[in-house]
């Protein structure tokens, strides 16, 4: 398989009757990055992007734009977010805005973000938006997987040996998850596949964590968390083993614990210190599966979470491309080479690869010198 470049897409930038209701009518994105303020002076405030592009997702040449930039830099498609609760869609337009126009040239796959919608961005993480459940139920199951089955039988969904790619944002949170990946690889045989390529997404380590991945195909240590949550909180041992166990706890539990741990003030880490994190080889053996780290661009959540943000300093084009480097030489190892980068427009937590106002398109010409021998 020839490298393949998948940054995350987020789509949040068009206005949904739920935001209406949570968050006020016409509520995008675009209102935090724009309102955003930096509360260090290591931080660059707000960010916008280049032509003060504020642009609605809803529209479909909106995304035909956004492929035909990717394209321009190399970048394969798009890994886009899914939203599904217990039989709901939230955001699902570009990706139908992308399915139901097949002259859009780009390769996609999604990632099921399968977390329960809180007000954590304003301090109240027990205040419960909408809830995802994981319901243990065949029926359930059966509509997502037909709706995502239009998807999956599109040319341009990304498969690996004729199994559709499908990643887990947090596959320790999912019921039965053993039964919830045999029924999907059954519907996906009866669809004409070879069943699913799962790849979970792993944010912190937890426990008993080869019989979670076990029957993945794949694993994404997601950054920058990952490298957050495991090396640069310096939490000390007993609190990372008690972390472990907590991430296996329900998610109301996970919930409460969050709210009497929640910041009050803002966390700034070192990007030398993510890249040191890169080089780790501990984490990229597990279970003899392919272990995928994470490039990213910049890091700020401030637009989110105000003076709760955290922040990486220290970060330059150059050591973005140290990152891509360090990512593009483990590739070796793997027959399946698959770049992600979080991520294509993530404009509320600094890191993204569209342009802006600053940087031009120089993250994005990155990616394509990096990469360019690999097309």
């Amino acid at each position: 398989m020839q490298t393949k470049i998948f940054p995350f897409y987020f789509p949040q930038f068009y206005a949904t009757p739920e935001n209406d209701l949570w968050w006020g009518e016409g509520f995008t994105d675009w209102q935090l990055v724009e309102n955003a303020k930096a509360v260090s002076t290591k931080q660059r405030q707000p960010r916008i992007p280049y032509g003060t592009d504020f642009y609605d997702q809803s529209i479909v040449m909106t995304l035909s734009e956004q492929a035909a930039l990717a394209k321009r830099y190399g970048i394969s498609g798009f890994n886009f977010y899914h939203y599904w609760f217990d039989g709901k869609l939230i955001l699902e337009k570009p990706a139908e805005n992308l399915l139901e126009n097949k002259d859009i040239d780009i390769e996609y796959f999604f990632t099921w973000a399968n977390e329960t919608w809180t007000r954590q961005w304003v301090g109240k993480p027990k205040d419960i938006l909408i809830k995802q459940q994981h319901i243990v139920d065949t029926e359930l199951w059966k509509a997502h997987y037909q709706y995502l089955n239009q998807h999956f039988q599109d040319i341009r969904y990304l498969k690996v040996s004729n199994k559709p790619v499908f990643c887990i944002y947090r596959p320790e949170l999912i019921n039965n998850l053993d039964n919830f990946m045999s029924f999907f690889n059954d519907e996906a045989i009866k669809s004409g596949f070879d069943g699913v390529h799962f790849i979970a997404l792993r944010a912190y380590d937890v426990i008993n964590a080869e019989n979670l991945y076990k029957n993945f195909s794949a694993i994404v240590n997601f950054q920058p968390r990952y490298a957050i949550n495991k090396y640069l909180k310096k939490n000390g041992v007993v609190k990372n083993v008690l972390g472990k166990i907590a991430r296996r706890l329900p998610e109301s539990m996970q919930l409460n614990i969050a709210t009497m741990l929640k910041n009050k003030t803002y966390s700034e880490f070192s990007y030398d210190s993510y890249l040191d994190t890169l080089k780790v080889r501990s984490d990229l053996n597990f279970l003899d599966k392919p272990v995928y780290q994470v490039a990213f661009p910049d890091w700020d959540n401030a637009p989110r979470y105000n003076e709760r943000a955290t922040f990486f300093s220290n970060v330059k084009l150059e050591k973005f491309v140290e990152a891509l480097e360090i990512i593009k030489s483990q590739l070796n190892e793997y027959d399946e080479k698959i770049v992600f980068i979080n991520a294509w427009n993530e404009w509320s937590e600094g890191a993204y690869l569209e342009p802006d106002t600053v940087n031009g398109h120089k993250y994005l010409e990155a990616v394509n010198d990096v990469f360019r021998c690999e097309y």
